[in-house]
């Protein structure tokens, strides 16, 4: 009976370990990077990233979509308060991340637009 506990134990382990290793549908899988459009907000937003509170992007790849927080930023892009922007960005596949960073690397290829935010 022990033995039947742990090994259906371990099965249920590996099954959990391997989902959480699938690239969700439309994120970056491995050893391949993507590139997209994306909307930035003009206001950052407080988010926590482990025990630090941090200011996040707020992000959307879509007018119509709702803002979602972007926690790690985007390699060679400075966000600047009060700025819309409308972005192109490459995702990189990071291979074996830290256990409290991304496993995409989000850079900058080009702004497309940038404009005051309206009031």
């Amino acid at each position: 009976m022990t033995r039947a506990i742990a090994s259906l134990s371990a099965f249920a382990l590996l099954a959990v370990g391997a989902c959480a290793q699938m690239p969700a549908v439309g994120s970056v899988g491995v050893g391949q990077a993507v590139e997209k459009t994306v909307y930035v907000a003009a206001e950052t937003r407080p988010c926590s990233t482990g025990v630090a509170r941090v200011e996040c992007l707020q992000v959307r790849e879509s007018v119509d979509q709702p803002w979602t927080l972007h926690y790690f930023g985007y390699e060679g892009f400075e966000h600047k308060p009060g700025v819309e922007y409308r972005l192109r960005v490459r995702g990189t596949p990071v291979a074996n991340p830290p256990a409290d960073a991304s496993s995409v690397r989000w850079s900058l290829i080009e702004i497309l637009d940038q404009k005051p935010a309206r009031p």
